[in-house]
């Protein structure tokens, strides 16, 4: 029996705001828990390269869906 995967496409911008960093590109994951997963693994690459450095203020990556509903957010704190 084959089984029939649907992955969704969800979008993780970058937000203080004011400015908003877009993903244009955007990630497959079976549903929101593993686009949630995946958000962290962004954000200990980007904080692993430097990316965050410099960040001030309140930042966060947002989850969106491929339609541009915002479905999750998650503080992104500098130094940490």
């Amino acid at each position: 029996m084959v089984q029939s995967i649907f992955l969704m496409h969800f979008h993780f911008d970058l937000t203080d705001g004011r400015n908003t960093m877009s993903d244009a590109e955007g990630v497959d994951a079976a549903d929101l828990s593993e686009a949630i997963e995946q958000a962290g693994i962004v954000i200990e690459e980007l904080r692993s390269g430097g990316e965050l450095m410099d960040v001030d203020g309140a930042w966060e990556l947002v989850i969106k869906d491929s339609g541009g509903n915002e479905l999750h957010r998650i503080p992104i704190r500098s130094g940490e």
